[in-house]
């Protein structure tokens, strides 16, 4: 049955679903985008972050790239608005109500377009994967999966949380990183951090596949000096004139993106914190045992997991291995780190499927994985009441717990295909 599906049918469809999906409801995350996008075609970059008053629409959490996004699709949507204006005023026959849904919507669902695309490059890039190393039929099959898959739908058309652009350009980086081409790698994770910095997690992982390819000081030179003039160039529109770009892009992301807007031992994350204390809202700054934060614990539970996956990564260099390695990092961090959103989940979701079809018994905990992140993000915005039922909160709690200590153990086989392939 499978065999007579076009694989561009699949796509087909999964675009479709995506774009039925887009213009029916709006997360508070998008709204926030949008204001941030009309703020700064109105007034400019410059000051954006240090003196701007937003009121009561958020002020900006998010880096510098993800400001000129939602510029951008401002810019678009006013072009599209005097189109359509135009078109309503001189054709008597043209529908005056699409101006009305257009004001109000049509910003909202612009900003979601980019998402959806980027959803669909991620199942390309997944059908590419899975080509090398597995059958057409079961090529298909991940593909028909990710088409259809909940998680991705509901992020990218319900939600617009933006997570299929930073996962999309963290892959591509990692793609061209293990192709040897630094410079390509490096552009794609700062666009990729400076969007959103959610994947910075993975930046240990970079250092071991450098390290692996025994880059050169002409290498590093030539990436550091790339990437600083990148950042520079990024920032400098946004940086007050007195003050250099470089100086304030450090002070504003660790002073102020970084550090998150919600400083809690979770921001609705169903993990080891939403275990001990449940969801309600408590600052990670609170002292455990009169000597240490929960947050300095968090990082110190966190270092010794990050360090045994990639002393395993270095052993088993494989792409499969970089599968697991993302899939583990992603997970320990949103598992025992503070902070953490009900969405962290997202990035292990893609690497964890294709590991599935590598090692079928790793099947049942995409599946577990599917199923605690679709009812974390539910809970999160539709169901938000059962975010303080503890019982639930503590069965999935703990199913992500036992999920992730079973990924960072786990001992992947080593056939995957060398490096060099």
């Amino acid at each position: 049955m499978i065999n007579k599906i076009k694989i561009k049918n699949i796509f087909l469809v999964a675009a479709l679903l995506r774009l039925i999906s887009l213009p029916w409801t709006f997360h508070g995350d998008i709204k926030a985008t949008y204001w941030w996008g009309k703020f700064a075609l109105d007034f400019g970059w410059r000051g954006f972050y240090d003196w701007l008053n937003f009121g009561g629409y958020g002020r900006p959490d998010q880096p510098m790239v993800n400001i000129y996004y939602d510029w951008l699709v401002r810019i678009v949507y006013q072009i599209i608005y005097q189109l359509l204006w135009f078109l309503n005023t001189q054709i008597p026959a043209f529908p005056s109500n699409l101006i009305t849904w257009y004001v109000e919507s049509g910003n909202l669902v612009l900003l979601k377009i980019p998402m959806l695309l980027a959803d669909l490059l991620l199942i390309y890039f997944a059908y590419r994967y899975s080509k090398k190393f597995f059958d057409e039929k079961k090529s298909k099959i991940i593909v028909l999966i990710l088409a259809l898959y909940p998680p991705f739908i509901y992020n990218t058309s319900f939600w617009g949380s933006g997570d299929s652009i930073v996962n999309l350009l963290a892959i591509i980086s990692l793609i061209f990183i293990w192709q040897k081409r630094y410079i390509f790698s490096a552009f794609f994770l700062i666009i990729s951090i400076l969007y959103k910095p959610s994947l910075l997690i993975w930046a240990p992982i970079y250092l071991v596949i450098a390290l692996k390819h025994k880059i050169g000081l002409k290498n590093i030179t030539h990436v550091s000096l790339f990437s600083i003039g990148l950042i520079y160039l990024i920032s400098y529109p946004f940086a007050p004139k007195e003050i250099n770009p470089i100086l304030w892009f450090t002070n504003t992301m660790t002073s102020r993106i970084l550090p998150g807007f919600m400083p809690h031992l979770t921001a609705n994350a169903m993990n080891f914190w939403g275990l001990i204390y449940g969801l309600e809202l408590k600052l990670d700054s609170l002292f455990l045992f009169n000597f240490i934060t929960a947050r300095t614990l968090s990082i110190l539970i966190c270092i010794p997991f990050y360090i045994y996956t990639l002393v395993k990564f270095h052993r088993h260099f494989t792409l499969k291995n970089l599968l697991f390695t993302t899939t583990s990092f992603t997970l320990i961090t949103f598992t025992f780190m503070t902070r953490m959103h009900e969405r962290y989940t997202y990035p292990a979701l893609l690497p964890l499927l294709l590991l599935a079809f590598h090692d079928k018994k790793l099947m049942k905990y995409f599946i577990y994985l599917s199923v605690t992140h679709t009812y974390n993000v539910l809970c999160a915005w539709w169901l938000d009441g059962l975010l303080y039922f503890y019982p639930l909160v503590a069965i999935t709690s703990i199913t992500n717990i036992l999920l992730t200590l079973k990924i960072v153990f786990w001992n992947p086989t080593e056939n995957s295909k060398s490096l060099k392939q």
